[in-house]
């Protein structure tokens, strides 16, 4: 049941291709805002490229999810869920690891872009994945919860990213870290807490998503 429902997740992401483009063209703009904003040996310095990373991704994650919600909206899937016994919590998974799988994707396009252009080995590849899908849940399943506590009514719309930035602060500074270690090869027992911050974080959110999703998402 959960793979059948994986699969209209990324049946409905494809037909909606304009949100896909939309999110890798924001994501890239936000990107090259900052190579024709910033001296290059600034953006390429290890450590700001990951700070304006995880910057850029949380921007996205925002677009995202916001987007995601709106085809569902324009489709009257709201509908469908109301009138059959569908399992919601197959339902936030689905969603979970569509918008996960999305999101890898773009960062898989900067990841390639900064590799090339600071001419590192692409052998730091899986890492640099793996902190990707791991920070992602943590992002996603937060990101969700708060969008459908805040959007009850248009008028509390603009509150999700109010409330969504602050909260994800501690994902952004521990995957900072993280990334920071992989690309100059230094994935030591220092790292071992910020991973651990990651799993821990993201595996509150899942549970969260599991117990509230099915409350708020018929509200």
């Amino acid at each position: 049941m959960i793979f059948k429902l994986i699969k209209n997740e990324f049946f409905l992401e494809r037909k909606s291709s304009f949100n896909l483009l939309y999110i890798t063209f924001f994501a890239i703009a936000c990107f090259m805002f900052l190579l024709f904003s910033f001296p290059l040996s600034k953006i390429f310095d290890t450590t700001v490229f990951t700070g304006f990373f995880w910057i850029i991704i949380s921007l996205s994650t925002i677009k995202l999810i916001e987007n995601s919600f709106a085809r569902e909206k324009d489709y009257n899937i709201y509908d469908l869920i109301y009138s059959t016994p569908i399992d919601l919590t197959g339902i936030y998974f689905a969603k979970l690891l569509s918008l996960n799988f999305i999101l890898v994707g773009v960062q898989l396009i900067i990841f390639l872009s900064y590799m090339i252009l600071s001419d590192l080995s692409f052998e730091i590849l899986f890492n640099l994945l793996l902190l990707s899908i791991v920070t992602n849940f943590g992002l996603l399943s937060f990101g969700i919860l708060i969008f459908l506590i805040t959007n009850t009514n248009t008028s509390k719309s603009f509150l999700f990213p109010v409330i969504f930035f602050p909260l994800i602060i501690p994902v952004l500074i521990n995957a900072s870290n993280i990334l920071f270690g992989i690309i100059i090869g230094e994935l030591s027992s220092l790292y071992i807490e910020s991973w651990m911050i990651l799993l821990t974080f993201g595996l509150i959110g899942i549970l969260l998503g599991i117990n509230l999703f099915g409350k708020l998402i018929k509200q």
